[in-house]
Formats: structure tokens, sequence, C-alpha cells
């Protein structure tokens, strides 16, 4: 487990921890309070993905997410207890064990459990019921990039990168793959992640350019109509970097069903 001893710009970590995740007129609830309740009933608490990355290159994390060691339902039961009265889950997935709580105005929290592939079930991972897990090295596995997989732990400060890779790729802005190969064979969006960050200036790695000659079709025919939602949740009004997008993926789809998947959403 490789710790990475560089400090963030000064005062981000303060900054994210003191945002509220909910508020109305008589209570407000920030993420520290979050993380608080949490690590109070014997959780181990980290704060993931993009967040750190930002943070490492001195720039504020827009989306905040944490992820524990123990089951989405008891982390639901936490906040109702705390905040009873108050509705604000926004979104739960028990099976994939993804809660995501707070109002929208304050963007809210996403809470994840550490989960391994080793749970896969069915070669379908999107119907697969994960249980929560202890080892970051396999929740780093079942991510995209390694510039996507530090964790921050919030119980003694210290910042990890658990596969040692992704402060020098981050340092170079390199996208290198690190999931693991059951994760591509039984989910369909690494081709998709992977054209949404060369289009934010990103290069590629060897095993990004092998993914993209081996998965692209397989991953749009996997994703099939659900490019209708995920395509706009990504890029949204983004004109530029969805023009860029439209252009990587048909030059890399070489099925004609894949396609015709793509015609369906951008002609």
């Amino acid at each position: 487990m490789k710790l990475v001893d560089r400090a963030f710009g000064p005062g981000r970590l303060e900054a994210a921890l003191s945002q509220p995740v909910y508020r109305n007129d008589t209570c407000e609830v920030s993420l520290s309070d979050v993380i608080g309740l949490f690590q109070d009933a014997g959780m181990r608490v980290f704060i993931t993905g993009g967040a750190p990355r930002d943070w490492l290159g001195d720039q504020s994390g827009k989306d905040i997410d944490l992820s524990v060691d123990h089951p989405i339902d008891e982390v639901r039961r936490l906040l109702r207890n705390a905040y009873a009265g108050i509705d604000t889950v926004r979104m739960c997935n028990e099976r994939f064990g993804t809660l995501r709580w707070g109002d929208a105005v304050s963007g809210g929290v996403d809470i994840n459990i550490l989960r391994s592939w080793k749970d896969i079930q069915n070669d379908d991972m999107w119907s697969t019921t994960f249980i929560s897990r202890t080892d970051l090295i396999e929740d780093a596995q079942m991510r995209d990039f390694s510039v996507n997989a530090f964790y921050y732990d919030c119980r003694d400060g210290s910042l990890m990168d658990p596969l040692g890779c992704g402060l020098a790729d981050l340092q170079a802005k390199t996208l290198r793959l690190i999931t693991h190969r059951r994760v591509l064979d039984t989910s369909f969006r690494t081709t998709f992640r992977i054209l949404q960050f060369l289009c934010r200036g990103y290069s590629a790695a060897a095993n990004v350019l092998e993914h993209l000659e081996r998965y692209t079709d397989h991953d749009i025919q996997g994703m099939g109509t659900r490019i209708h939602r995920w395509i706009p949740n990504h890029f949204g009004a983004d004109g530029e970097h969805l023009q860029a997008f439209r252009r990587l993926i048909y030059a890399h789809a070489r099925q004609p069903a894949s396609l015709d998947i793509l015609d369906s959403f951008f002609d």
C-alpha cells in the first residue's frame, strides 16, 4: 500500500469537509458531520476518486464520494436515526452498495461500499449483489483509471495510492486502466469513460489503446439504448467535449450494430 507524501493545496481538504451536503431552514449537515457519524459507529471512511485527484492538482473537488467498509443498509440506518424526519435519500442501489444522500442544491454526497470483483455473478456485473469489503486494492480494481484510485483515510489523514501508479500518472496526465479483467468483461462503460477522459486532454497508456481496440464494440452494444442517458449525464451542455467524444467513438466503432446504436443517439 503506497502512501502519497504530498500535501493538498491550501484549504482544499478543509473546504471540502465543511461544505454542506444537506441544508434547510432549521438544519445544516456538513460532510464532516456525516463522516463523524460513520466513524463513531466504527466504520472506516475514505474520500475516494475524483476529489483527491483534483486536490492533488490544486483544484476544488466538485463531487465528494465516500467509501465505507460496512453495508449500505447500515449507512442508511445511521443517517435515518441521526436525522429523523429528514427525507434526503436521493438514490439508493442496495445491490451495488451505493447511496446518494443530501439535497440537490447543496449537492449531497455519494456513499459507496468497498467492493471486490470476486463478487461478480453470472457474467453480469450490473445484476450482481456486492457485499462490503475492506481491501483497498480489490476496490481499486473495480475502478477505471489510476488517477481515480486515490483514497484519503479520514481516520488518520493519510492519502493512499493502492496500486502505486496514480500519482505519477496524474503528474504526466496519463490515462492508465487499472480495472480487473473480470470487470471489463462484465460491464460496458469503460470505453465511454476512456473517451470522456481523452477529451479532457489525457494521453492514453498502452493498455487503454488495447482496450479500445478489443472492447469498443463490446461496450457500445452492451450499453445499447442506455447511451441515451449516459451521454447527457456525463456531458450535459458541454458541446466542445461532446463533439470530440463523438468523433472518437465513431473512429473506434467497427461493427454495423455499434454504428446503429450510435446513430440512434447522434443522428
